[in-house]
Order: structure tokens, then sequence, then C-alpha cells
């Protein structure tokens, strides 16, 4: 029988009925319609029941009545529950930015959005979950999904159609009817997602115009190519790779389908398949997927296959890419590939357009493809993507080397020289030696190679290539290049000469640093490498560096008709004496003439050089017409030692960025700055003999200013160096300057980010130094007079008082809480002696209110993973581990049982404290210096996890050139406060519950590296000790009065409202610095204008 619906439980006046009833055959005999009107008791009923409805009339075909039911069920279903990407770690903020883009609150435009990609890296998942998320704000919706696969089952007007019968809710719908439907759209407020589009009339028939849709709709576009979304889109999205947490998280999912974290004997093959896919997400779930279920030992021999051969699966999707390409885009790609990842883009473009005639636009391709990325002004490729070109190129050739277009594997290379077996299929050959035993070279070696366009020797691990010698088995020189020849990287060229029969007219670039080259060619008269005439015929050359080229005594009368010469390295060349008179390289841009120390005269060789390189040569005066250089961005004069002053003209050189006279020991004053040099941001004078600057100078835009090791005779010196009335600057360096003291007005500098001041004789900083609110590190070593430190600025990072020996008083706090703290800050105080334990104290409290600080930031922003570097680290001289750590041990290492409810949902990581005992060991390798922890945690089930800690250190930053070692004479404490917001283990199916006894053993193993992570024997830990780190509770009133009374020893203090300022940001204006604190804004009166009372 049917049951009697009746009404569900409310809390408000309306009436819910379930819409489900039971019923047998005999109750639809009449048919189904009239059993169900009589079920829902319809005349009584239907009135309550209109809110599930839409549309119901009586007399139409029961199974249209039917299907509307259902459907009409199903969508208040997916309502109820909507649809989740799950497996996907990371698809959270990228949907977001998605959405962001999208500006679904905007209901007055129509926006239609790209998301662009490399194959694989999750365009449609990223599409998918925000369509999923959104659809059900619009009236109509469609995901059209992998068109690309689509079309090769359909046509296109197949796809329009579905996508128009999706949209107007229509089974079947006649698309010649055109006119009608475009008014049908405009009355629609409809979102669509077309994935995978290849080609842009794709575009135009699937959606066409925007004007075709009702305002506030939507449209999403996947490709991955750039080129089809500029004219069809209002903004692109690119979709990141995934970091390193979230690549381990995804390929966790797939290789152990319970963990969300490798277990311990996995954990280092683990990562190394994670670094392998470069956060790509498809080679994540391949990977891990072949691992699943699998013993350590088939790991092992998947790691050690996949670093010769790449995985087949993931280069079959990746494929897909290259499978687009026309032939002029695949050879480039091969090409950059092979020989050219990480090079200059205008570098590659001059070298490729030799059988391309626009080799630029043919990479503006490739980049709009998401093949290769243009960054900073260098090509670069997924590693992954660098890869599958590889094996294209070995997948299309003959099994015979020599008959491969393209040669890169040492053992390939040394076969087809040694053997001679090269045919004229061969384009490139570029060998690195570093690795790589004698090869046996015939003078014919390269005869029948006659397509070669690319040659490179080179050794990375050397870039003089001192072994050059010992690399190459000969006994005649060669007695043939190719005249195809473009590209020829020689590094330690081991003959005398070069073939006399090579014609280089095709040359571009020549590398022939540190060879044994005597002469260009073979016939020519001279005994050694004297001139460049033998390259008269080069008259494409765009590139020359004959670097460490001894032999090289003049620039011969040929090199006036190079005038397609870009670059000219003459670094050491030491028998240069002079350069041509009267000549004007219209072309040439760089000039590097450093070390050429039988040099002593300067002639400008050509009006449109950009980088000059003066370093080091005997040049005892720079050309007294410089400034017609209009276009000189960099002009290097460091350690000049005979320059004794400027051209008068300087102040001509309009688009000077940097100049460097670091070293010029001779130099006494500038010239005078007679006019704004409005470029000028990187000024460095460090061990000049400059004791002040000329009384005219416009340096306004200055950023970076160096004054190391030169002597400024009183403070009031300070006023007049150049970064005065600056507000750009954002480095200063004044280490050993013979300053007293800083001026008041130093706090004007509001773009101030580093201070050097060490190897002073200050006494003490001004109180304004507070107001540096951009301020983030502070090097104050070796100031043997500083006493005490004042307020500092609170966003600093890194505080550095080395050497202070006098330093005796540090304000409490040292630098102001932020609550919404976000900085990591380390605070150093090695070799302060007269520091006394109230002090220390001080110090450590500050570091314990920080460490509270930023990891509540982290838990209310829900930051995950582990954080290897301290959120605060301080050290200072001292033989104890404080108290208050619970778990403390002699020696470098603690094992502990960890309590029962250790790992509880307020556990945010661990405090960690050693002692380093430095005697006996004074100085040994102490300037660069990093205190770690490997911390292992293993549960009472096996399960294991280890990670390792920072628990701070120091490496030498400061501008000055002359470091020396830090000599600690005594035993020194290292504290610090690491965050591990992850969850450790997959405890249990109940894992979930909090408060849940989780029996845990942890070892902590300390030590220390230096800079190269080599553990450091010239220092050791003697004792240690850990505390768990928690948050504090939102009603711990002890942590929020330690707060208030640290900020209220200060500043005096009144509350704002809330609205003043959004909830987690921090704003400075007008000398004041707001914060949020539990629901309200406390905002500290810097300046003391307002009374305690005002509270």
């Amino acid at each position: 029988m049917a049951s009697h619906l009746t009404p569900s439980s409310s809390s408000n006046s309306k009436r819910q009925f379930d819409v489900f009833v039971s019923f047998r055959g005999a109750d639809t005999r009449n048919t189904f319609t009239s059993y169900l009107l009589q079920s829902l008791h319809w005349k009584a009923s239907l009135s309550n029941c209109r809110h599930l409805f839409t549309v119901v009339q009586l007399g139409r075909p029961e199974s249209e009545f039917i299907e509307k039911i259902a459907k009409e069920t199903f969508r208040m279903l997916n309502d109820l529950s909507p649809c989740e990407i799950r497996g996907f770690p990371g698809i959270e903020p990228r949907s977001k930015e998605l959405e962001e883009l999208l500006m679904f609150d905007n209901p007055n435009c129509v926006r239609t959005i790209g998301v662009l990609g490399i194959t694989g890296i999750g365009k449609t998942t990223v599409a998918d979950s925000v369509y999923k998320r959104n659809c059900r704000r619009f009236d109509g919706y469609c995901f059209v999904e992998d068109i690309e696969n689509e079309l090769k089952r359909h046509e296109l007007s197949h796809l329009h159609q579905k996508l128009l019968c999706k949209l107007l809710d229509e089974e079947d719908l006649d698309v010649r009817a055109h006119g009608r439907l475009e008014e049908f759209l405009r009355n629609k407020k409809v979102l669509i997602v077309l994935d995978n589009v290849t080609e842009e009339n794709q575009i135009k028939q699937l959606v066409g115009p925007q004007e075709l849709y009702r305002k506030g709709s939507r449209i999403v576009i996947t490709t991955r190519d750039k080129k089809l979304l500029q004219n069809n889109t209002d903004a692109t999205y690119l979709v990141p790779r995934l970091n390193d947490r979230e690549a381990m998280e995804l390929f966790c999912l797939s290789a152990f389908p319970k963990d969300t974290y490798p277990r311990e004997e996995f954990m280092d093959l683990s990562n190394h398949f994670v670094y392998y896919a470069k956060g790509h997400p498809i080679a994540l779930k391949l990977l891990g997927s072949s691992l699943c279920q699998k013993n350590k030992t088939y790991w092992m021999e998947k790691w050690e296959r996949l670093r010769v051969t790449p995985d087949k699966e993931i280069q079959k999707e990746l494929k897909r890419s290259y499978e687009e390409l026309d032939d002029e885009q695949k050879r480039m790609f091969l090409d950059i590939a092979y020989f050219f990842k990480s090079e200059k883009t205008d570098f590659v473009s001059s070298i490729l357009k030799s059988d391309r005639g626009n080799a630029a636009a043919v990479m503006r391709e490739l980049e709009d493809k998401c093949l290769v990325n243009i960054s900073y002004n260098r090509l670069e490729m997924h590693d992954l993507m660098h890869t599958m070109g590889k094996e294209i190129g070995y997948e299309s050739s003959i099994r015979r080397a020599g008959k491969r277009s393209r040669l890169w594997n040492h053992k390939d290379i040394r076969y087809v020289l040694e053997q001679k077996t090269g045919t004229e299929c061969v384009r490139g050959i570029f060998l690195n030696m570093s690795n790589v035993e004698r090869i046996k070279l015939s003078p014919d070696v390269f005869m029948k190679m006659s397509n070669l366009k690319f040659l490179k020797f080179h050794n990375s691990h050397c870039s003089q290539w001192c072994d050059s010698d010992r690399k190459f088995q000969f006994c005649q020189g060669l007695d043939y290049f190719p005249d195809e020849l473009v590209y020829l990287h020689w590094q330690g060229y081991p003959y005398g000469y070069l073939p006399s029969e090579f014609n280089p007219e095709e040359l571009v670039h020549i590398n022939l640093r540190y060879s044994h080259i005597r002469q260009l060619w073979e016939d020519e008269k001279s005994k050694g490498l004297l001139n460049l005439s033998g390259l008269s015929k080069a008259k494409n050359l765009e590139r020359l560096d004959l670097e460490g080229c001894t032999s090289l005594a003049v620039l011969g009368p040929s090199i006036k008709q190079m005038n397609k010469l870009i670059y000219l390295n003459l670094r050491e060349c030491t028998s240069l004496e002079s350069l041509p008179e009267g000549i004007n390289l219209k072309s040439l841009k760089t000039l590097i003439l450093s070390g050429c120390s039988k040099l002593h005269e300067f002639h400008i060789m050509s009006e449109n050089i950009e980088s000059l390189y003066l370093e080091g040569s005997a040049i005892e005066q720079v050309a007294e017409h410089i400034g017609s250089l209009r276009n000189l961005i960099l002009l290097n004069l460091k350690n000049y030692r005979r320059l004794r002053y400027l051209p008068n003209d300087l102040y001509k050189l309009k688009s000077l960025q940097e100049l460097i006279l670091s070293g010029c020991s001779a130099l006494e004053c500038l010239p005078p700055i007679k006019e704004k040099m409005a470029c000028l941001e990187i000024l460095l004078m460090d061990g000049t003999f400059i004791k002040q600057t000329p009384e005219t100078i416009c340096l306004s835009n200055l950023k970076v200013f160096s004054f190391c090791e030169s002597s400024i005779e009183d403070s009031s010196g300070l006023v007049l160096l150049p970064f005065s009335g600056s507000s750009c600057v954002s480095d200063l360096y004044f280490t050993n300057c013979n300053i007293n003291k800083l001026p008041e007005n130093i706090s004007s500098l509001h773009s101030l980010r580093c201070l050097c001041l060490s190897r002073n004789n200050i006494e003490t900083l001004p109180e304004s130094i507070e107001k540096l609110y951009s301020l983030l590190s502070l090097d104050l070593k070796h100031c043997r007079k500083l006493s005490s430190l004042p307020l500092l600025p609170s966003n600093l990072q890194y505080l550095d008082a080395h050497g202070c020996v006098s330093l005796e008083k540090v304000a409490k706090p040292v630098t102001l809480p932020l609550v919404t703290e976000r900085m990591h800050t380390t605070f150093i105080f090695t070799d302060c002696f007269k520091l006394n334990r109230a002090e220390q104290e001080g110090i450590v409290a500050q570091a314990q209110l920080k460490s509270q600080l930023l990891a509540r930031t982290s838990l209310q922003h829900n930051h995950k993973g582990v954080v290897l570097d301290p959120l605060v680290a301080v050290c200072f001289p001292g033989s104890d581990v404080p108290s208050w750590f619970c778990h403390q041990r002699m020696g470098s290492s603690i094992e502990t049982d960890l309590p029962p409810h250790w790992c509880n949902r307020k556990f945010i990581g661990a405090s960690l404290c050693v002692v380093v005992t430095f005697k006996d060991h004074e100085g040994q390798h102490a300037n660069r210096l990093s205190v770690r922890c490997k911390c292992t945690f293993k549960s009472q089930n096996g399960q294991s996890i280890s990670f390792s800690f920072c628990l701070g250190g120091w490496n030498e930053s400061c501008g000055s050139s002359c470091h020396e070692p830090r000599k600690l004479r005594c035993d020194h404490v290292f504290i610090s406060y690491n965050n591990c917001n992850v969850p450790l283990f997959q405890w249990s199916e109940e894992s979930d519950d909090g408060n849940r006894c989780r029996p845990t053993s942890a070892t902590f193993e300390f030590y220390l590296t230096d800079d190269t992570e080599r553990k450091l024997e010239c220092c050791k830990v003697i004792r240690c000790g850990m505390s768990l780190l928690y948050a504090p509770d939102e009603n711990d009133r002890g942590f929020k009065e330690y707060g208030l009374q640290i900020l209220l020893s200060v500043h005096r203090v009144r509350l704002l409202c809330p609205c003043e300022v959004g909830p987690t940001h921090k704003l400075e204006k007008e000398g004041m610095i707001l914060w949020c604190v539990e629901g309200g804004f406390l905002s500290l009166d810097v300046t003391g204008s307002l009374p305690f009372e005002d509270v």
C-alpha cells in the first residue's frame, strides 16, 4: 500500500513533505499518474508542494510529467549536497583565484576567462571545480569536455547543438532557428566551460560573441594555446605547478592510498620522484600509481630506470602538445630542448635566425603554446618537457648515432668523433667535458658533417678549463670546419689555429675562452694571435668572446667591418695594449676590458655601448667625452686603482643605472652632478678615498648605496651623502666608516629595507629608527662601543649584533610585536658578553611571544606543512638550556616518549635549544654556520616520519667585501621556534578525534653545518633541549595579558572600532601601526600625543 505523506518537523511556519512514495504493480493499473495524485492528496496538497515544482500541467503526457519530477528532484538533491573536487591538493586556492577573475558577484557584465597551462597541469580540474561550485547560480549551464578528443568522433555542429540543448534544457533543438535561439539565450544567465580548445573557430562557433548572452553570464575556456585567448577573453588564469607540499600529497594519494605522507622507508625515494615531477600533477599521479603496493626494491629499480629513460606514460601525455606543432616549430623546440634551455632569449634568437627568417616569432609561438617559458629574458621549459624533447630526438632517429641530427650524450659523441661516423644529418654537437676522459680527434673529424651548425665543447665544473690539455688526444691540428657553422663555442680550444679553408661568413657567435690558439687562420703571417685580421670575413658575427687569450696584443683594422658585433669580451687579455681610434661599431652594446693589465688608454669604440667593464685595468683616466655614451646603463670601474678623478660630464649619462667605483683607492671626489641623473639606482663607493660628496648632487632615485671602508670625518658628513632627501633608497652599507652617530632624520628614509653599520663607533641608535617601518635587516656587527639598543622597527626580520662587546641594555621588546605577525625573525647576539641574564630572558620572552603570534596566524589562515626555517631564532653567549625546556639532555641528541595527547588540534611545532661550544675551535669556519636538528617521530604501530629543522645561524651578507670569520670565544645558546602544522600520521579511522591517545616516541639529533650542508667538526653541541609548541587558547588570559604588558610598557594605546581596518591586515599611516586584538584594534601612538586615559 502507498504510504501517506506526513509533514516533516520544522522550526518555521513552512511545511515540508516527503516526495517519495511506495507502490506495487496493482497500484498503477489505472496509470501511475492517477495513483500518484491519490497518494499525494492532490487537491489538498498541491498548493503546499508548489515550491517543489516550477510547472505542472495536467493533461500533458504522463512520461513528461514523470521525467520532470525526476529532473527536479535530482536538481534539489544536488543543491543539498554540492559536488567537490577531491584528491587534488591545492584545488581550493586555484579555484578561488579563477573565481576572482570570473567576478561572479558582478551581475552587470558578461565575462570570458581563459585557463592556460601545459598538458596535464590541471586546467580541466580547476575549471571543473569552479563549474561544480557555481553552476547552480545560473539558469543554464554546460561543461563541454575535451573538445579536441570530441572532434575526432563528432562534427563541431554536433557539439554546438549539444551545448544549446543543455543550456535551454531541451532534448532536441533545431539549430537553424538561430534568431530565436539568440532571444532564448538573452533571457538566461548561463555558465559555459569549453574544455581543451585547440582552434579559434571552435570558440567562435560554440559560444560566439558576448553580446548573445544575458548580463551575469560567464564563459571559461581551457587551452594550451595562449594565442587563442588573446582576442576572445577578458583575462587569463595561468595554472601554476604544485608546490612541494601539494606535490607530495598528490603523489602519496596515488602511491599510498591510505596515507597522506610517505612511510619512513620510502621517504627518500618519494622525495626523488616528487622532485623529478617538478609539481606536474599528471606525472605525480602516474608515478604514484605505478609504485602503489610495490616493495622498496621495485621503487629503487624504477628510480634507476627513470634516471636513464623517461616514463613512457608521462611521455605519451606530454607528447600531445608537441604533435600539434608545425615542422618549423618542432625544429626550434628540439633545438631549445637539446642545446639552448636557460640561455638568454636574444642570444638564442640570433643563433637560430640563420635558418629561420624570424626566430623570435617562432619562439613566441612556442611560448604561447606553453612549451617554453620566457622568464627574465631566458628560455625555460618544464623539466619533463625538456626530457620529452630529448627523447623525441632519440625516437625519431636511426640507431646509428652519426645519423642523428642532435648529439648531446657523451657516449654517442665519443663514438661519432673517434670513429668518424658523423654524416650530413648532424646539426649540432654539445658536449660537457667535465666527466669525460680523453677523446682522440683526427684532422678530418668534421669533414662529413657538412650541415653542422652548432658546436660546443665546455666544462661545467671549471669555466677556465684548467685541465683542457688532458681532455683531447691529437697529433695534428684540424683541417676542416663546416662553412655552415653558426655557433662555435670551444673553451680551451686545443689547437694553435683555426682551419685555413674555413669560411666564417655564417658565424654569429665565437667563444674561444682560455684557448691555446696562436693564429686565427693557419696561413697568417703573425706568429701569435696578435690581431683579429683573420675574422675579416665574419660580417655576421654578433658575439666574440676571447677571454683569457693572453697572446692578443691589438685589435686589427678588420674589426671596423664587424658592424653587427653586439658583444666583445677581452677580459684578462693581458697582452692587449691599445684600442683602435676613430671607429664606431654601431651595434656594440657590451664591451669588457677587465683585467687588461697593459691597457693604459681607453677610446670610445661605439656611442651605443650599454655596459662597459673596465675593472682592474691599467687605464689612468676615463675618456673625457664619456658623456657621449647616452645609452650607457652600467659602468664598472671596480679596483681601477690609478683612477684619480671622473670626467666632469659624468652627469650627462642620463641612462646610467649602476655605477661601480669600489676599490678606486686613489679617487678623492665625485664631480659635480649638475643635472638630475634620474635613472641611477646603484652607487657603490667602497674603499675609495672620497670623504664627502660634492655640493651639487642630484640622485633622487638612488636605491642602493655602499660606502664601506671609506672614512667619514664626522657624522654630519652623513647628511651630505647621496641618499639625503631620497625617498627611494632601500639598501645602505656603511661598514667601517668611522661613524659616531646617526642623524635623527634617518627616519625619513621610508623605503629603507637593509642597513649595515658594522665596525663603526656608534654608542647608541636614535629612537627615530623605530619609524623605519620597511626595515628588514639591521647589521651592527663589531660596533664595540654600542651600549644599548632602542625599540627597533616592527617588521625587522634580521638583527646581527655580533661582537658588540659593550652592549648591556636591549629594549623590551626588541621590536614591537604585531598580533597579525607574519615575519620570521632572527636575532643574533653572539659575543655580546655584557648582556646579563635579565636581558637574555627579555630577548627569549620576545621570541616566545613572536612565535606564538606567528603560529596563531598560521592556524587562522590554515597554513599547512613543515616550515624548516625557524619562526623565530635567537642566539647569545651562555652555557645553560633555559629551565622551561621540558626535555633536556647532555650531548647532542634527545630520545623521549611524548605525552599521550601531545598531537592535539593546538599542536603547531617545537621549541628547540642547543648549547654550542666554540672553545679550542676559535674562528674556524664560523663565518658561515647553520644549527640543524633531525626530528624523527615514530608511532606505536610502526609509522614514522623524519624531517630536518633549522635552529638558526648566520651567513655573512653585508655589502662589504672584507669579511672575516666570526671568532667566538665561548659557549653560545641557540633557541628556535619551529612550525609543524601538518598531520604527522594517519593514526586510525577515528583520526579526526583531536583528544585521542597517540603513543609516540621522538628523537631529536642536533648538528652543525656550513653553507654546503657539510657537517662541521670545528664546534659541537654539548647540551640540548626541546619543548612542544602549542597555540594559546582563545581564553588564555595569561597570553593576552603578557602581550599587552609588553606593549603597554613601551607605548600608550587606544582602542579603535573593528570596522576601521580589515581583520587580518596591518595598516601603517601617519606614524601609527594598527593590528587586530581579539575583536578590536589597538593603535600604537608612536608620537606619544594620546593620553593613556583614552584606552
